[in-house]
């Protein structure tokens, strides 16, 4: 590769569509080496899984489609990084369709390409609007993960058990079996999913140039947080603020599913993760709740993306960067309302879909939405 080259691929690892995508840099970086002494042909589904992978020598493309749903994804992602955060580069980077391999190439300068000039990110503006005024800071709340530790690094940790008070009992009521009397609280651990969410939402604002601030959950109160717009990402197990702002919401997530208050045709009345199986590919899919709703002072909003699975929350946090997929939720919003408009409070169910071992994220999709306020129909 030429350092033109490499420093463009450099970029494209960086951006929010391959920073926290392992498998997919491999890949990639890997059709990237083998293209270049490959002289224009396709490189073998095979090899890519073995070299780029880490599959064992009896992988088998007919019975484990791992290396095609990375691909299609690769494709996927390479568009919308030079449609959205490089329209106007002059050297691009494709995997053409039907082949394995990685294809640069210099577009003409006489060439013009959609979003090349225009604002860059309309839906994304329209969607995280209350958040971009200025007018008031911007807080975005974490949690930390309760495990329970003893003096040899030993970490041991039962997620339906969140609270200090009591929590070494209810560890001791569910592991009989276990010497626990050394174990002590620790809270040295987040969620990869939701750090994910994390960096792609500051990424995103400060593209934006807008400033956000992040604050740990464990040592904030509400009083704390007037006059703020927040943005809460976790579960109800493991954050409280969303725990406490569940109310009457008609998706309101439980320690183990998403219950739907009010179904309409062809709406389940909950949802719950579920893995199966493609050939010998696992998948794995789970479900997320966006919600947005007024904050503790009127002029401000919160925004929560809650799941009880790490990595749904990474996928929300996927969708909600990604401004076809805001545009496409903002159609949804806006077919909700009607002739009303959409409404400024709402909530979201989102299908989100996983693969293999690591469970990375493949596919995320609007299941239902939900106006929140005097507009909402039933």
């Amino acid at each position: 590769m030429t350092d033109q080259q490499r420093e463009l691929l450099k970029r494209i690892f960086n951006s929010r569509y391959f920073a926290t995508a392992d498998s997919l840099r491999r890949i990639l970086e890997y059709l990237c080496q083998r293209s270049e002494s490959q002289e224009g042909g396709s490189i073998k589904e095979y090899d890519i899984a073995i070299h780029a992978l880490g599959r064992p020598p009896s992988f088998d493309p007919k019975t484990d489609p791992i290396v095609r749903v990375n691909i299609a994804t690769i494709r996927a992602r390479l568009r919308a990084f030079f449609e959205h955060d490089s329209p106007d580069a002059r050297l691009r980077l494709s995997i053409p369709k039907g082949q394995y391999r990685a294809v640069f190439e210099e577009v003409p300068k006489g060439r013009t390409y959609p979003g090349a000039g225009a604002a860059q990110f309309p839906a994304l503006e329209r969607f995280w609007h209350p958040y971009l005024t200025h007018a008031f800071p911007n807080n975005l709340v974490f949690t930390e993960l309760l495990f329970y530790r003893d003096d040899q690094g030993t970490y041991v940790r039962n997620i339906y058990i969140n609270e200090m008070q009591g929590g070494l009992e209810q560890l001791k009521h569910r592991l009989p079996d276990v010497q626990l009397d050394r174990f002590r609280p620790s809270f040295h651990f987040v969620s990869a999913g939701e750090l994910h969410c994390l960096l792609k939402l500051t990424r995103l604002f400060e593209n934006m140039g807008v400033e956000f601030n992040t604050k740990n959950s464990r040592f904030l109160a509400w009083n704390s947080l007037r006059d703020t717009n927040l943005i809460l990402i976790g579960s109800s197990r493991t954050n409280p603020f969303i725990d406490s702002l569940q109310g009457e919401n008609n998706f309101v997530l439980g320690p183990d599913r998403i219950t739907n208050a009010a179904p309409r045709p062809g709406e389940e009345a909950s949802y719950a993760g579920f893995r199966t199986r493609d050939g010998k590919l696992e998948k794995v899919t789970e479900y997320a709740v966006v919600t947005r709703r007024p904050a503790l002072s009127s002029d401000c909003v919160v925004t929560s993306i809650a799941a009880n699975h790490g990595r749904a929350v990474e996928g929300a946090g996927d969708f909600l960067t990604e401004e076809s997929q805001v545009a496409l939720l903002l159609q949804r919003l806006e077919a909700e309302e009607g002739a009303a408009g959409p409404s400024p409070h709402f909530q979201v169910l989102l299908r989100v879909d996983m693969i293999d071992f690591d469970e990375e994220v493949s596919r995320v999709e609007i299941v239902a939405t939900r106006a929140i306020g005097g507009n909402e129909r039933r």
